[in-house]
């Protein structure tokens, strides 16, 4: 009889659990608050490498692998990753699809202007004439922006997986207060610099410098898969001299050379700015780490 019993007993002593849901986020950033959110739950899949631009990532077959067993993939959007909406189309069809850029506008023009982190009155707008439509696709370098992701995140986690809804939503909230301090902290260590000169590798900190009020005088190039033309080159390398740009940012990913050929036989400074955190470790502290690296390279940069 003891044997004919065991299958039941053990369902009386172990009740079934549902599963965590099997997660996929695309970038460094967006993996991060992913994780924050799953703190204690889970650990979701990055698919995109860091150091790797995501415009036109050719996936490996062990990412290709991870997105067909995904049952949610969290990405920013088409507007930074065309080619991975087929990817999803054709691999994770049965997965539920969350584009973060239509969580929120992009960025949240009119900062500079309100500084009391009422994200419902952000709105998007040009920058310096360099225009990505309605759509910032780098839209996470504005932590405001970041705080709504993670609510997002957290609700499409508890409605896929409701026995967690309340870890889900405590995380969420955590990350949240922990972008507003460092929005209050990042205000300050910048204020010094707040207005000296500097042009971006690309045009990617749109949130990062309307949330700061960190206006750049441009970028070298309008997209990271589009190269400067020539004649750009010449009107930024004008740009340098004569509004006297202390410094000039390259990227981790891309070739240097072109910061160099700007500042050669000027006072300008090179610098570093990383929108992906590239060099970051992955995780749950990429996001705002990120945010605070990108906020000390303008401060040393600029303050020399």
């Amino acid at each position: 009889m003891i044997p004919r019993l065991a299958p039941l007993l053990a369902c009386l002593t172990f009740p079934a659990v549902a599963d965590v849901p099997a997660v996929v986020a695309d970038i460094g950033p967006v993996h991060s608050m992913v994780a924050r959110v799953m703190d204690g739950v889970g650990n979701p899949r990055l698919l995109i490498p860091a150091g790797v631009s995501p415009h036109g990532h050719a996936m490996r077959p062990s990412e290709a692998d991870a997105l067909a067993r995904a049952d949610i993939v969290f990405w920013v959007g088409t507007a930074l990753a065309p080619w991975l909406d087929r990817a999803v189309d054709s691999l994770a069809s049965d997965a539920m699809s969350v584009e973060l850029l239509e969580t929120a506008a992009g960025a949240p023009e009119g900062a500079e202007e309100d500084h009391d982190d009422d994200v419902d009155n952000d709105a998007h707008d040009d920058h310096d004439g360099h225009d990505h439509g309605d759509i910032d696709p780098h839209a996470w370098l504005d932590p405001v922006t970041g705080k709504l992701w993670l609510d997002r995140i957290a609700d499409v986690l508890a409605e896929a997986d409701p026995e967690n809804a309340i870890i889900y939503a405590a995380n969420a909230e955590a990350g949240k207060a922990e972008l507003d301090t460092l929005v209050v902290e990042v205000r300050a260590q910048l204020e010094p610099v707040r207005g000296r000169g500097y042009i971006t590798f690309h045009d990617a900190y749109h949130g990062f410098e309307t949330r700061f009020d960190m206006p750049s005088l441009g970028a070298i190039s309008v997209s990271d898969a589009v190269p400067p033309s020539a004649g750009q080159v010449a009107r930024l390398r004008d740009v340098v001299t004569t509004a006297k740009a202390v410094c000039v940012f390259s990227e981790p990913q891309f070739d240097p050379g072109l910061v160099e050929t700007l500042t050669e036989g000027t006072e300008a400074r090179a610098g570093v700015l990383d929108p992906l955190g590239a060099t970051l470790q992955p995780g749950m502290t990429l996001y705002p780490t990120l945010l605070r690296s990108i906020a000390t390279a303008l401060e040393d940069c600029l303050s020399r």
